[in-house]
Formats: C-alpha cells, structure tokens, sequence
C-alpha cells in the first residue's frame, strides 16, 4: 500500500463495512469513510504490514498488520463485496501473517471479528487462529462535576500520586521506556509505545501518566480526534489503551485513571467515555461495570501462535489492560 492508494482504500473498506454498518445503526445508516490522516500515521509505522489487493489496476481489497513489541495484530481489514469469497481475502490475510511472523518474529497474532460473522470467523479458524474471549465495548456518559473533582484530590493526596500528561512531560524517552515494562509486565513482550508515540506526533490526543514517588505506575492514552471523515464535532473520548502495573492492587488507582478521563475529555468538549475491555479480565470488566460503564458492542478475539488459550482467563487476576487496537 502507498499514499496514493488511500482514496481507493478509503472507499473499498466503506463498502466492506456496510452490511455491518446497517446491522449497528439501522437501513438508513450512512456509509462511514475512515479519515486519510488517519491511516498514515499506521503505514508510517508499518510500511511492509499495510497491504492492498488489486484487480485490473482497481483496489479491491486492503489489510494492516501492526507491531507492538513481540505482539502482532491484524485490522483493518476489508474486501469489496464484488470480490469477497473469492480468495482475496485470504490472500491478504496470508501476506499479512507472514510479514508478522517472518518479517517481525511476532510471539502471539491476534485480530477482532463481528461475532455475527460466520464468514470471518470460519476464514481466521482456517488460518490457525483460535477462537478466545470476547471484547466488550463499554461506554458512559462524562459528567465530571465539582463532586468528582473533590474525590479526585482526595485519592491523589491520599495515595500520594501525581498526574502527568505525556505532551508535558520533560523526559519522554524515560517516560516510554517505563511505559514499555509495565506493558510487558501485564502481557510478556507487549511494547504499547508506538501508539503513545503515534498520538504526540499526530495530535491525535493525549497520554494521561500517573506517577507515585516519581515512577509511573499507570497510563491511560485517549484519543480525541475520530477516525471518520466529516465528524469533527465527535462526542466521543476513546481511552485507546489503559495499563496498571501488575503488581498495584489498589483498585483506587483505577478510579483515578478514569476520572483523569472524565476530567481530559470534559475539557476538550467531549460528553462520552468509551474503552475496550477483554472479557478474560473478570475482575476488571465487572469493576467497569459497576463504575457506570454500559455495554455498547462486543467483537471475538481470535488469536494464532498460543499454546494454550486456557493461559488467558484471568477469572481471579487482578489485571488492567483495557485496550482498543482496531483502527
């Protein structure tokens, strides 16, 4: 894939994404166009992982494979209806595994999938990847009134911690580098750094650290800007990443993280919080629930390369690492 391909790329995965479009938001849904700026921050970051399909000099199909640390993850991914079940897909599918797993040596591949979609999810199976857990999409109104902002000191002071947003902080490689082990520590070998770095570069939002004695103990990255052409008035905060370090079992840590949210996009005009959160991580998902966050959508994750699927149901870990990889 090059630039000048995104146009046709643009439109391919809007037709591709139609029939689930209308399935979300009813027959009158409008076809939703992914923005071009972006998309290229992800085929700067991974030239060789974005693919295209091409029938007589026409885009038919297109794929991005990313890298974070030693896991690989496929999505987008899209085929034109006019093309699919005729092997294109898998085509895309196969170059984008390879590039993961010979190029990049990736330990553990995984992808998301409409849990509707026989189609799909028949083709990744085909492929070598097993079929997981379930990512629940949550969501909650942002309503930070004066009542959260005494709460919000109160825990700072309580437990000692200190907010930090990443465009403000003075040693950034610092700041990546313990971002980088507290990633590895809730998955070995997950390095979330490039999307932090993506964000910064691209003002795409912000990077909220939280610190205790100096070292970060927390990160939540939030994206302000929407993916989609012609929604510049998005009401939508999207808590892309958010990681606690493994070993804090302070739930209260959590709190903040989110009201540092609230807080973030209530400023920048936003009326909605949105995060994805694996259904593996019981404790987690269910303390979201009871925080005030609502079921919006849930996709399958499908992963390739596990030895044992078992190895993640973290039923009684206290684990957070709510994340929304997708495009």
């Amino acid at each position: 894939m090059t630039k000048k391909h995104l146009p046709e790329v643009i439109d391919v995965l809007a037709e591709a994404f139609q029939v689930w479009n209308i399935q979300r938001r009813g027959k009158d849904a409008v076809k939703r166009y992914r923005a071009p700026e972006y998309i290229i921050p992800y085929m700067e970051l991974d030239p060789n992982g974005c693919l295209v399909a091409i029938d007589k000099r026409k885009v038919v199909g297109a794929i991005f494979a990313h890298v974070w640390g030693k896991f690989g993850w496929i999505g987008t991914f899209g085929v034109h209806p006019d093309y699919q079940n005729k092997g294109v897909g898998k085509e895309l599918m196969v170059g984008a595994i390879k590039y993961l797993d010979v190029e990049k040596n990736v330990t553990k591949l995984s992808l998301e999938t409409m849990t509707s979609s026989a189609t799909n999810i028949g083709l990744f199976s085909k492929l070598g990847f097993k079929p997981a857990f379930q990512t629940m999409s949550l969501k909650k109104q942002i309503d930070f009134t004066s009542k959260k902002q005494i709460e919000l000191n109160k825990l700072l002071e309580k437990d000692s911690i200190e907010i930090q947003y990443f465009s403000e902080e003075p040693q950034q490689e610092d700041a990546l580098t313990r971002c980088r082990w507290l990633s590895s520590k809730t998955e070995n070998g997950l390095d979330y750094t490039s999307k932090i770095v993506v964000t910064e570069k691209y003002n795409q939002g912000e990077t909220i650290l939280l610190k205790k004695d100096g070292f970060i103990i927390a990160f939540a990255n939030c994206r302000l800007v929407s993916n989609r052409q012609g929604e510049k008035d998005n009401p939508t905060l999207m808590v892309k990443i958010l990681v606690i370090d493994k070993d804090e079992k302070n739930k209260q840590v959590l709190d903040v993280l989110l009201l540092c949210c609230e807080d973030f996009g209530q400023k920048h005009g936003k009326t909605e919080l949105r995060l994805s959160v694996n259904s593996s991580y019981w404790l987690v998902y269910e303390y979201l629930l009871n925080y005030g966050f609502h079921i919006r959508s849930s996709l399958l994750r499908m992963i390739k390369f596990s030895e044992d699927i078992k190895s993640y149901d973290h039923d009684n870990e206290w684990i957070v690492n709510c994340s929304s990889l997708t495009m």
